[in-house]
């Protein structure tokens, strides 16, 4: 007889082993994520950065971002990120990539966010800063910064490759694992990122003034800017 941790599926004639997941090792990695996820990183300083747009583009780049998640985690039960770890220099290459485009969003969102603060008078008394900024903003540029900005994130791949291991019963697929594993990591990381959204959000309509608007957002900027110098220093460090 099978312990409640086993299923026998039938697929195609042949039968399928798996084993299933106990709540004890479900609740420990659901902490884990919870604890990699609070840590402060690109996704929570960019997300901080479209929202103060709006809420609905930083909800996007959120969107953006899991979806990135979930590939990692895929690609690490297919094995990709232990040919990272086996070739180092296809992670640096990622590394690089990825510190490059935080600079570019660092640098890019303040010079339009200076751009916008030095606009017409005339505009200003007529629609808001976030009007004004969203015409050059798309949902689409929102979801594929956040796509970018965790895909060209190597530590991802390996962070999945670290922990999956302990969590996944052996016998079992590590690509199929590795899916589940990555929607549950995903599915807290977006829950996270869309309560930061919405407070940041909410925190703009408190504030209503430009001049606090305009350094929340250039802090931001400046954040991603000095992520993506960090990046890049440790890759060659």
């Amino acid at each position: 007889m099978l312990s409640p941790r086993h299923a026998l599926t039938h697929s195609g004639g042949e039968f399928l082993y798996l084993e299933i997941m106990t709540w004890a090792s479900f609740l420990a990695y659901l902490g884990v994520c919870v604890m990699v996820t609070l840590s402060p990183g690109p996704d929570t300083f960019l997300v901080l950065r479209f929202s103060l747009v709006r809420q609905l583009h930083g909800v996007v780049a959120a969107l953006g971002m899991v979806t990135a998640i979930f590939a990692w985690a895929t690609l690490a039960g297919a094995g990709a990120a232990s040919l990272m770890q086996r070739y180092p220099v296809i992670e640096a290459i990622i590394a690089i990539l990825g510190g490059l485009y935080l600079m570019y969003l660092g640098l890019s969102g303040f010079l339009k966010s200076r751009a916008v603060a030095k606009a017409d008078s005339a505009i200003a008394r007529t629609e808001t800063r976030a009007g004004a900024r969203m015409r050059g903003q798309t949902l689409r540029r929102s979801f594929v910064a956040g796509v970018l900005s965790a895909a060209l994130n190597p530590k991802l791949g390996l962070l999945f490759l670290a922990m999956m291991p302990s969590f996944i019963p052996k016998e079992s697929s590590t690509l199929l694992w590795g899916m589940g594993l990555g929607a549950i990591f995903a599915a807290v990381g977006f829950l996270y990122l869309l309560i930061l959204s919405a407070v940041a959000s909410k925190a703009m309509q408190w504030f209503k003034k430009p001049e606090i608007t305009l350094r929340l957002e250039w802090t931001a900027c400046a954040a991603l800017f000095l992520m993506g110098i960090g990046v890049l220093l440790s890759t060659f460090l």
